[in-house]
């Protein structure tokens, strides 16, 4: 008995080179749909849907891990996203005393009552203990069994390895409760990540894996009173060992402690790009005069410069402007600077990239490859 062979598409007959190339002009979601019409098809779209992955700190985070390590797609992926959430501490008998006790509990649930709020609309006692419970014991299990340590597998499994994300996440979206800045434990938390995370680069390079570039996304340092320098010590040594022996540095989102934290130490970076901050202009002027010596291009896209207007002290945001930039710099205002792509837009080109030196033709942007990369960033694969 014959089974029947469907007949091949025209696309299918296609040479694979001329099929990739077809591939990466597609939007995202037409080349998941294409995925799923044949063998061949799925194969051409691999390259391109696990070219970029995500993955959590959290006990379903690590098994997918696994479960990665296990897969035929680890020679697809060249960006990598962890994101990774604050540490909560244990003292449970200090949460019903002092963090959150029933009584307060009561006031608050009040206020959002008089503030019109319904009933159902806030959470039992109860269950925000219980939540808040769950997910500490999910966390101290991962770092008391140094079950996040698998990165450095992973990263060593992954030949096409570029780029590692750091997207810094909330733990706990908690309505106003008010629960996370008594809960969290402060600078440890950033410490122990950027240390298990800069082991795994470390070890994937002594394999042979070209990590050269590092994204910190939406990384904000905690609020204190005055700036104490010496608590930041060993987070400022942890990111110098993270931020080691990479060529591209890209911020978005961060606070601006984070780029004055930032600026205390040169790294021989050749690119620095910048989305989404909003800073004094001395505290931007350090971070890109730190690296000066070795950067040939900077990108910047929504970036503003806050100022004081007046005796009244409102703050004012101007946006960055390349001729604001080469000014911060001392470079003449000639310097070539272009249109490019940032990984936050879908398909303008509204970022900018100012280049240096006789090597600005090799940090072109824009090509189709990084588009690709960020419209699966946004898609969430």
């Amino acid at each position: 008995m014959s089974i029947d062979t469907p007949e091949l598409t025209r696309l299918e007959t296609l040479p694979t080179e001329i099929l990739h190339a077809v591939v990466d002009h597609l939007p995202v979601w037409e080349i998941k749909n294409l995925s799923c019409a044949s063998k061949r098809l799925r194969q051409a779209c691999l390259s391109i849907l696990f070219r970029h992955v995500k993955f959590e700190f959290s006990q379903a985070g690590i098994e997918r891990l696994n479960d990665l390590l296990k897969s035929n797609v680890c020679g697809h992926i060249a960006s990598f996203t962890y994101e990774i959430t604050e540490l909560l501490k244990t003292d449970f008998d200090r949460f019903r005393s002092d963090i959150l006790t029933p009584d307060s509990h009561v006031d608050q649930a009040k206020d959002l009552y008089d503030a019109g709020y319904e009933a159902d609309e806030f959470h039992s006692y109860m269950a925000i203990y219980k939540t808040v419970h769950g997910i500490c014991r999910e966390q101290r299990s991962i770092v008391d069994e140094d079950a996040d340590l698998i990165l450095s597998s992973v990263f060593c499994a992954l030949p096409l390895l570029q780029e590692v994300r750091l997207s810094f996440c909330k733990v706990l979206e908690d309505d106003g409760w008010l629960l996370t800045p008594d809960m969290v434990i402060e600078n440890e938390f950033y410490k122990h990540h950027l240390q298990v995370v800069s082991s795994a680069i470390q070890r994937a390079r002594s394999a042979g894996i070209a990590i050269h570039t590092i994204s910190l996304l939406h990384f904000e340092l905690p609020f204190y009173d005055s700036w104490e320098e010496s608590n930041l010590g060993p987070l400022s040594e942890s990111l110098r060992q993270l931020l080691k022996n990479v060529k591209v540095l890209r911020v978005r989102g961060v606070s601006e402690r984070v780029l004055e934290l930032l600026s205390h130490c040169a790294f021989d970076l050749h690119q620095l790009d910048m989305c989404g901050v909003v800073a004094p202009e001395k505290v931007i002027k350090d971070f890109f005069e730190t690296n000066k010596k070795s950067i040939r291009s900077i990108g910047f896209h929504d970036v503003g410069i806050l100022g004081i207007l007046g005796l009244n002290r409102l703050y004012s945001k101007t946006p960055l402007s390349a001729s604001m930039l080469c000014r911060m710099l001392g470079v003449p205002q000639s310097t070539l600077c272009r249109a490019a792509d940032c990984g936050c837009l879908l398909w303008r080109k509204e970022g900018w990239r100012l280049m240096f030196g006789d090597d600005c033709s090799q940090l072109s942007t824009g090509t189709s490859t990084k588009r690709k990369y960020d419209e699966l960033q946004r898609a969430g694969l």
